[in-house]
């Protein structure tokens, strides 16, 4: 695991990653095996939706709106979707994270992830290596902040950020940190908090790359 560091897939050609260590006479021995970057992510607008939680879901604003966006004149509004948190149950995204074992389980059972990307963790790829993907330099984050790391590492300008607030109920007592190491190291790219302004998280109101949006506005801004 690595600290996050401002990286761009267009820069990423794949990485080594570590599959077996053995001590042999107090020596240590590693086995390294390398990984290709499997996914060229072409998009027309740079704007991406993360969505979180289903907190907001249908009361504030029903995700699957998105399935059907096409974000105006030759698309150049159109979102880019990814997620985490389980929230592929509520709708489905192109581009999602997880690390718990239980939804890894769940998503081989229904097979979600034959039309879907799933990442994860390298153990988890690399035991179903045709059913999961690498999430590239593995950060040492939760999987909220993941979610918007990989946006942001897919060089989108423009992050959405729906269902990340107060009410999310996700047993990782540092998610709010972890999603302030994204939004500060990738500080040239545009953050909107998507939902009731009270109910953000203060810590990412102080970044100047980082907005307020309520959902009128967002779907307006976004043309869906």
């Amino acid at each position: 695991m690595q600290a996050i560091q401002q990286k761009l897939r267009s820069e990423y050609d794949g990485e080594f990653v570590l599959t077996r260590t053995t001590i042999r006479d107090s020596l240590k021995d590693q086995h390294r095996e390398w990984v290709e970057n499997p996914i060229v992510n072409q998009h027309i607008s740079g704007r991406a939706a993360v969505l979180g939680s289903d907190t907001d879901h249908m009361e504030l604003f029903d995700y699957k709106h998105l399935l059907r966006h096409r974000g105006g004149l030759l698309g150049s509004k159109r979102l880019q979707t990814y997620g985490c948190n389980k929230v592929w149950k509520v709708m489905p995204v192109q581009f999602y994270v997880s690390t718990n074992q239980e939804d890894l389980a769940e998503i081989q059972e229904t097979e979600y992830y034959q039309d879907n990307i799933v990442y994860t963790s390298t153990g988890t790829v690399l035991k179903n290596p045709q059913q999961f993907y690498l999430v590239p330099h593995s950060p040492f984050v939760s999987d909220l902040a993941l979610a918007v790391y990989l946006a942001a590492f897919d060089s989108h300008q423009e992050i959405f950020l729906l269902g990340y607030n107060k009410d999310v109920n996700v047993n990782d007592a540092n998610w709010i940190g972890d999603v302030s190491k994204v939004i500060g190291t990738y500080a040239q790219t545009k953050f909107w908090l998507v939902g009731i302004e009270p109910n953000i998280p203060d810590a990412w109101k102080n970044f100047k790359n980082a907005e307020y949006m309520d959902y009128r506005y967002f779907i307006s801004y976004c043309d869906i």
